[in-house]
């Protein structure tokens, strides 16, 4: 009987993924630990998979894959039985930073023959790295504040299935004027940062009318995690495009 129940997942093994440390950056590799504690009856584990999933609470529900993975893991679960399984988990560059909105959590599932596949879920905080935290104090040292983040397609590119786009309003009376707000979208890579900037710029018959004229981009590479040469970039790129 006990074997018919964990077969639906009623006494059934379970699992937890451990993370060495609560923050992960972007593009790094961790290694995890992966906790099987056996059921009720003994169930022969084929394999384990990982899912990392991101949502976005700003008006989006939907999950999106960033990445997945297996590991072919034959292992016998008796009753009572503890195992442990390292891991080395790769946080691609393009997964999105937890802050304006954005969740990131790792799904670990247990491949189990005739039977419900137990899961586990754990929330990862995503941190900015080097060159995005400078990005981050250079505009708020221009008088910046963030609003919210969005997942944007990317077709222009093909390493990535999306981008992650910032929503920045200016709290400087300097910019205020002329500028509504900036777009920042961030495209991490491994030696540099790329940036994709709209600049919507402050237009009373644009706006009248909902007309979408006063926006402008540009494309900018960081080379260099300075928070002091990307604030001077930064403000030349406004001055240009307001």
């Amino acid at each position: 009987m006990k074997r018919v129940l964990s077969s639906i997942g009623v006494g059934a093994a379970t699992v937890d993924t451990v993370f060495p440390r609560t923050e992960l950056v972007p593009g790094e590799t961790v290694t995890a630990e992966v906790e099987l504690y056996g059921g009720d009856a003994t169930q022969e584990i084929d394999g384990i998979y990982f899912d990392l999933k991101t949502r976005l609470s700003e008006g989006e529900d939907e999950e999106r894959l960033i990445t997945e993975f297996a590991l072919d893991e034959e292992i016998e679960l008796s009753p009572g039985d503890e195992r442990t399984v390292p891991v080395d988990i790769e946080i691609p560059p393009w997964v999105p930073l937890t802050r304006g909105g954005a969740s990131v959590w790792l799904e670990t599932g247990l491949d189990i023959d005739w039977a419900v596949d137990p899961t586990d879920e754990d929330r990862i905080d995503i941190v900015p790295d080097a060159y995005i935290q400078a990005l981050f104090d250079a505009l708020e040292e221009l008088g910046f504040a963030l609003r919210y983040a969005e997942l944007v397609e990317t077709p222009y590119l093909d390493d990535r299935p999306f981008a992650q786009e910032f929503d920045f309003r200016p709290t400087d009376s300097r910019f205020t004027d002329d500028l509504d707000e900036l777009e920042v979208t961030i495209v991490p890579r491994s030696d540099d940062l790329r940036v994709f900037v709209e600049f919507d710029t402050v237009d009373e018959v644009a706006e009248e009318y909902d007309m979408d004229f006063d926006e402008m981009e540009a494309s900018l590479t960081f080379d260099r995690a300075d928070a002091e040469m990307i604030r001077r970039r930064m403000k030349n790129e406004i001055k240009q495009h307001t």
